[in-house]
């Protein structure tokens, strides 16, 4: 039996977190996890978003951080003035975040 687990976990937080001046024109706090299997993860995800990056960019240096993936910010300012790039990328980003990744189990 191996002393590490077979899962890794992904936690992310949005909204206000801070319980003094709560935000009136954004109230919410949301807390997310997402449990994957570590070979899982290994052989199909962190493979399935290099090829991504590779596709638009040359390279798998590019963090995708929603905020300037949206605003089309740092290295996705290539999204600003080509619509046809833009659609391509947010086609291929939503395959990937859909649960249709070939090669993986997905639990309801």
């Amino acid at each position: 039996m191996s002393e590490f687990s077979d899962f890794i976990v992904f936690a992310d937080e949005s909204g206000d977190h801070g319980l003094d001046g709560i935000d009136e024109n954004f109230p919410i706090f949301c807390l997310s996890f997402c449990l994957v299997v570590k070979a899982d993860y290994a052989d199909v995800v962190v493979p399935a978003f290099q090829k991504l990056k590779f596709d638009f960019w040359g390279h798998d240096m590019v963090v995708l951080h929603e905020h300037d993936i949206r605003k089309s910010k740092g290295p996705f300012s290539i999204l600003r003035t080509d619509r046809g790039l833009r659609n391509r990328f947010y086609e291929a980003l939503n395959d990937l975040i859909n649960p249709k990744i070939d090669g993986l189990k997905w639990f309801p």
